[in-house]
């Protein structure tokens, strides 16, 4: 089966956010099952290559990058190459891909622009749309009236011509549910994790010396700070959290991903984007996710659970995944007792031990990107099967 993915994310390969990371970890996924598996990006040079049994296009259209910059200015858009989605000349050069395949899969259900009508509508492809949130512009504050308008519409026309639609979590299929999108197929294909990767032998000293981590118990947390929940959960890490554990305990506190320029600030320490997030992760004490907006599923929570960390989440932060408080992570909303919570955990080792041990188990049982993938592969053919049918009859 040829299965082509469209993804709005032009550092795809980076894979240093949750979005990336899934597209990535379903493509590679899809491919090792036998199926010819080409990836498109929007980019601003044409490339192919072949990586991990599939292979990356790269095109670009004609607009210029600055025209896009303006816009995502208004609308408050953090991607320029995804708008290149909607350029009729980027368009034509991806269709030779998009033609020769089976089956076509879009990421984010706003990206589609242009693309997704003529897919369905035109060239009669069955579509998969993936949705690793919905309507998330109704859900998260600050986001600007243009862009919430814009946002929702584009997304109600995309599941108006999907084929199949994936979401996240039953939440997320609620979700959909609630607000009347119910006619198309939707199936559950949760985030999940590469077990692999954390069931390997980690040398932790290097991160440890590296930031001046041996004197102190670290806290760790993982996100883009360009996507607004993440930022909202480090204002309240410096404001509100950092304060209360670092007055009672010798701690610091690890921000790893995309951050602002600042590298140390009252004991917590920014790492910017790393190679490979595992050695961080072994190098901390306790994992946190002070989140309160957002929708999805947190790759960041699987990945804590995968390193074997005892975590601390608000409910925001476990949404969708089949987390129980207390047996696998601690869940707190207030959040001054969330530091408290902190203090908690790395008071008592056989608690920590405990949930850090549950939630591994989890993860090898529910969120291994092979499963998931398998499960993806089984949901396609039967789709293309049920077209199939339904052409005939």
């Amino acid at each position: 089966m040829r299965i082509c993915i469209l993804s709005s994310f032009e550092d795809l390969l980076l894979k240093d956010t949750g979005p990336s990371v899934r597209i990535y970890q379903l493509a590679k996924g899809l491919a090792s099952l036998n199926n010819d598996v080409h990836v498109v990006l929007p980019g601003l040079k044409f490339a192919d290559k072949r990586i991990d049994k599939m292979t990356i296009h790269s095109a670009r259209g004609v607009l210029p990058k600055g025209f896009f910059r303006a816009i995502c200015r208004l609308v408050g858009i953090s991607r320029p190459t995804s708008l290149y989605f909607y350029d009729l000349s980027f368009i034509v050069r991806i269709a030779p891909v998009i033609l020769q395949s089976d089956v076509v899969q879009i990421e984010q259900q706003t990206a589609g622009g242009l693309l997704i009508p003529m897919i369905s509508w035109i060239w009669k492809k069955p579509l998969v749309l993936d949705c690793h949130d919905v309507f998330q512009a109704l859900k998260v504050r600050h986001v600007s009236r243009v862009r919430r308008i814009l946002e929702t519409f584009l997304e109600r026309i995309a599941y108006r011509y999907a084929t199949l639609i994936l979401t996240v979590s039953e939440t997320e299929k609620a979700s959909l549910t609630s607000y009347g999108v119910g006619i198309t197929p939707i199936d559950i294909v949760p985030n999940g994790v590469d077990t692999n990767v954390f069931a390997k032998a980690i040398v932790k000293t290097d991160v440890k010396d590296r930031y001046g981590l041996r004197d102190s118990s670290t806290i760790i947390f993982v996100g883009n700070m360009e996507y607004l929940p993440n930022r909202e959960a480090l204002k309240l890490i410096e404001t509100r959290i950092a304060p209360v554990v670092r007055g009672v305990s010798k701690t610091k506190f690890l921000i790893v991903g995309r951050s602002p320029s600042k590298k140390v600030s009252n004991g917590i320490v920014f790492t910017g984007v790393v190679d490979n997030v595992a050695e961080y992760l072994a190098a901390s004490d306790v994992a946190i996710a002070p989140l309160l907006h957002g929708s999805g599923t947190r790759l960041k929570i699987l990945e804590y659970f995968s390193s074997g960390l005892a975590v601390v989440s608000t409910s925001v932060g476990v949404e969708g995944l089949d987390v129980k408080n207390g047996i696998h992570a601690i869940v707190e909303d207030d959040i001054d007792a969330f530091a408290l919570r902190i203090m908690e955990l790395l008071n008592d080792k056989e608690l920590s031990i405990r949930l850090g041990g549950a939630a591994k188990s989890l993860v090898n049982e529910k969120y291994d990107w092979k499963t998931i993938a398998g499960h993806l592969n089984a949901s396609i053919q039967e789709m293309i099967r049920s077209e199939r049918k339904e052409a005939r009859a």
